[in-house]
């Protein structure tokens, strides 16, 4: 099947060096996964030979733009064989490439763990201005809001997204319905399922009180809609802002996927998989340290 598809290239007049350019990043993909070109491939494969030329053992790493190009090579490659029906699944189709710094321009905000306690004491003093609303209430959604970005990692929209029926308590895991509505599944830790309990618990007492609250299928609710819209959680996360920090409902997701590679030792897959990225890219990201890691690092140096 390889060579039917380099004379596809030649039969149609393809320059001779973008053919050798994509036979030999072909048959470097190959030899180095251990694949063969009729093999059945996934995007966990592809994924994982991005991430070992981002992270050789004893090399440099791969320039951004070579490992492009070998991911160009591949996109062709495998969409002319699902197109002649040589294979029926394109391992292609979701993988996208990698940015270069210069393109990512989002600085990555984070919280640590100094400024979550500090949000937290901030949510227990913060008084309620608003006519008619609860201050217990609100208390009780916002913490939960913010305990599920952190340790569960959602976007904001999956959050508002988020109804009832996708928190199974019995086998603490959470179902998220993602970009492009992919889902995946989040195992609730015991931080979390305490958390989540709570709110659930005050939830269904105000559903007894409240007919918006009752017919909701929704988790959160503000306190005139049965469900509390992505600006409307903006708006509130804003309003905790720290002294010399705003706060964003995507600085959360930050944290998570800051904390859980800490606590995965940089297992970059997992993280993937948790935060539903779809480029393992857009993970790495997350191993730059900052200053304040860095130095921790020196601290933890043996003292003489």
């Amino acid at each position: 099947m390889f060579y039917d598809y380099i004379s596809y290239l030649e039969e149609k007049g393809m320059a001779q060096n973008t053919i050798i350019s994509y036979k030999g990043d072909l048959n470097v993909f190959f030899n180095e996964t251990n694949i063969k070109a009729d093999d059945y491939v996934t995007a966990a494969d592809i994924r994982k030979w991005i991430h070992e030329m981002l992270n050789p053992t004893d090399l440099k790493p791969l320039a951004t733009s070579s490992i492009n190009r070998r991911l160009n090579s591949l996109r062709s490659f495998y969409s002319w064989a699902t197109k002649n029906k040589r294979l029926q699944h394109n391992p292609m189709q979701d993988i996208q490439d990698l940015k270069s710094a210069d393109e990512d321009s989002e600085k990555i905000m984070w919280l640590t763990e100094d400024e979550f306690e500090e949000l937290l004491n901030k949510l227990r003093k913060k008084p309620v201005k608003s006519r008619g609303v609860d201050p217990e209430e609100k208390y009780r959604r916002d913490r939960a809001i913010i305990y599920l970005f952190t340790y569960a990692g959602l976007r904001v929209h999956e959050l508002s997204n988020l109804k009832l029926m996708d928190i199974d308590l019995d086998l603490k895991r959470v179902r998220i319905v993602g970009k492009g509505k992919k889902i995946r599944t989040i195992p609730i830790s015991d931080t979390l399922l305490v958390e989540i309990q709570d709110w659930l618990t005050f939830r269904a007492d105000r559903a007894k009180k409240k007919p918006h609250v009752d017919q909701s299928p929704y988790v959160f609710y503000s306190q005139r809609s049965p469900k509390f819209t992505v600006r409307g959680i903006q708006t509130m996360i804003e309003g905790y802002s720290l002294q010399n920090k705003k706060l964003t409902p995507h600085m959360f997701r930050h944290t998570f996927c800051k904390w859980m590679l800490k606590a995965t030792n940089n297992d970059i897959e997992k993280v993937r998989r948790l935060a539903g990225h779809s480029n393992i890219a857009t993970t790495s990201r997350y191993l730059k340290d900052s200053y304040r890691d860095l130095a921790e690092a020196v601290d933890a140096m043996p003292k003489f």
